[in-house]
């Protein structure tokens, strides 16, 4: 049987006095959604940064495919197949929607700065190959209507949908996907769903979903692992996490 994609054991991270992360394990296979909550503060954030690159955790470990990726540069952790949105949009207001896209490429282009400068005829032809990919995502995320539009003009909905292309550009294996229906009405809020797991089972794209929308979270997830003050309290199938008494308690209070 092959290891999980990702792999998540122990991981601890402090700041100062703080204990952000405290020792959580769980596990992410390819074609897999699982879904990361926990109240606020309970470190949901603060891991998917961890995975990503972008802090790195006093002990513990996070593999990707067999690398392990704690310490190493953000731009290393996204080359193993790792991409991911933010839960406060990271998109150029100024630029069109297919220019905010192709931003998403930017580490997997192979033309080299001379090359490029040149405008080498190889370049010119890979980078209209990404253009192409790049409105065939849109169309399919149902946004080619707006490719040209500037990102700017555009509703919160329909720019979170953005993001996520602009994740997808690159193919990743692993997608860390962060309160995506934040600011969603709910008609939207089931097409995310929907477009969530048609990844995992058309691409087979392992996603990690950090959301507070429980509604997104239980229709869609195949399993839920569940923080509260950065340690693992419950991990199972939604209908199970749901009921679990310490998560109805971490939510609710002890009262409930």
């Amino acid at each position: 049987m092959s290891s999980p994609l990702l792999q998540v054991a122990d991981v601890r991270l402090a700041f100062g006095g703080l204990q952000a992360l405290d020792g959580p394990s769980f596990t992410v296979g390819d074609g897999e959604i699982v879904g990361l909550i926990g109240p606020n503060g309970a470190g949901k954030t603060s891991l998917f940064n961890c995975v990503s690159g972008l802090y790195h955790p006093q002990s513990g470990s996070i593999r990707v495919d067999g690398t392990e990726v704690i310490g190493l540069p953000r731009h290393r952790v996204t080359s193993l197949g790792v991409g991911r949105t933010f839960q406060n949009l990271g998109l150029f207001a100024s630029q069109t929607v297919l220019e905010n896209v192709l931003a998403g490429a930017y580490h997997v282009t192979r033309g080299g700065y001379w090359a490029t400068a040149l405008a080498l005829p190889r370049v010119a032809r890979a980078e209209a190959v990404t253009r192409d990919d790049a409105q065939t995502l849109l169309d399919t995320l149902g946004l080619g209507d707006v490719a040209h539009r500037i990102a700017g003009t555009l509703p919160f909905g329909t720019l979170k949908r953005v993001e996520l292309a602009r994740a997808l550009l690159s193919s990743p294996r692993l997608l860390l996907v962060d309160e995506p229906a934040n600011g969603l009405i709910q008609s939207e809020v089931a097409e995310l769903g929907a477009t969530l797991r048609g990844l995992a089972a058309q691409r087979g794209t392992a996603i990690l979903l950090v959301e507070h929308h429980m509604g997104l979270v239980m229709s869609t997830c195949d399993r839920v692992v569940v923080l509260d003050f950065g340690r693992r309290i419950a991990e199972g199938a939604p209908s199970d996490v749901a009921r679990d008494p310490a998560v109805v308690a971490a939510y609710l209070g002890s009262a409930a």
